[in-house]
């Protein structure tokens, strides 16, 4: 499959905490760092309010910025397939 897509990573880890974890997993891709959560709560996937957690999620951003696709999921095992996810890349991304 040929896209016209990129691939980026939101945590609320701190800029350290994330390179490591791009090293240690050979990551094809950044993992940005939002350790006050501002796009996690724009984005309503904040879980809890004072534990700093942010549930499993997916978004598809087209170059508008608007959401072509969203996948939020219950917990740390709750992720969709990859082809849901290739899928909805289909939509003019």
């Amino acid at each position: 499959m040929s896209t016209n897509a990129a691939v980026a990573g939101i945590s609320v880890d701190p800029v350290e905490n994330n390179r490591e974890m791009v090293d240690k997993l050979l990551l094809p891709f950044p993992l940005l760092s939002d350790p006050e959560g501002r796009v996690i709560r724009a984005w309503e996937v904040w879980s809890d309010d004072d534990g700093g957690l942010a549930r499993p999620s997916i978004f598809v951003v087209r170059r508008d910025g608007s959401i072509g696709w969203r996948f939020v999921g219950r917990d740390f095992a709750d992720r969709p397939t990859d082809d849901e996810v290739f899928d909805s890349l289909g939509g003019g991304v």
